[in-house]
């Protein structure tokens, strides 16, 4: 990633690998009908009120800030969508809590036992976000869960009785990983037989359906081999 010179460029789009298989099938099904802008690399504490110069001058270290040249990893880039919101609102939403996981870094388990008639061990875990601030007016929103390997862990919807791991659109990228994303209230995420032999570790982006926010969820699992010792 580089950054833009400001005074040669209005605009400057990249196409995912998805969306050049889908330009290049020269279907006329390619029409962008959706977009969000988002301010990632802007420091919104270099607005100055004391410049010497007066109000025109508060945002002029942020108006030359270089911007960041486009980048296709859902990581690091769009985590700062920009939204409308009612007047008077005094925070942005955001998800400052996933419980039971409270942001920290999950750790699953897979494990291989020859005594045990399943043979290997799968661990799973209830993802349950919150989205704070706004008033409250996200509260009750759905997210958008996005397993970037599902060779590490597969999400499902919901939670207990209501679990579903057949539902959910995959996309297959040409390196081999393949990604997940499901729709729902609350997740349930279960150690994949990707992960059998080793250890590994994805990420999991969870998005409000109505507020944008977004939240990087870092899940490693570690592979237990409980074969007893010659």
């Amino acid at each position: 990633m580089g950054f833009i010179n400001n005074t040669s460029y209005i605009l400057n789009a990249v196409l995912t690998k998805k969306g050049k298989r889908y330009l290049a099938k020269s279907d006329g099904k390619f029409n962008i009908t959706k977009f969000a802008l988002a301010d990632d690399e802007i420091d919104y504490t270099l607005w100055d009120t004391a410049h010497p110069k007066g109000t025109d001058y508060y945002g002029a270290v942020l108006e030359s800030t270089p911007m960041l040249e486009p980048c296709i990893d859902p990581e690091v880039v769009m985590k700062y969508k920009l939204i409308t919101m009612p007047v008077g609102t005094k925070a942005l939403p955001h998800i400052s809590s996933v419980s039971p996981l409270n942001g920290t870094n999950t750790s699953l388990e897979s494990s291989y036992n020859p005594n045990n008639s399943a043979v290997w061990s799968f661990d799973t875990a209830v993802i349950n976000p919150n989205t704070n601030g706004a008033d409250g007016t996200f509260s009750a929103e759905n997210y958008s869960f996005l397993v970037l390997n599902t060779n590490v862990v597969d999400i499902a919807t919901g939670q207990g009785d209501e679990v579903n791991y057949n539902v959910g659109a995959v996309y297959n990228e040409d390196s081999g990983r393949t990604s997940k994303k499901v729709v729902s209230r609350v997740a349930t995420i279960q150690t994949a037989a990707g992960s059998l032999g080793t250890s590994r570790e994805t990420s999991i982006i969870i998005t409000g359906q109505m507020s944008g926010a977004i939240y990087v969820l870092p899940v490693k699992v570690n592979f237990i081999d409980n074969t007893p010792s010659e």
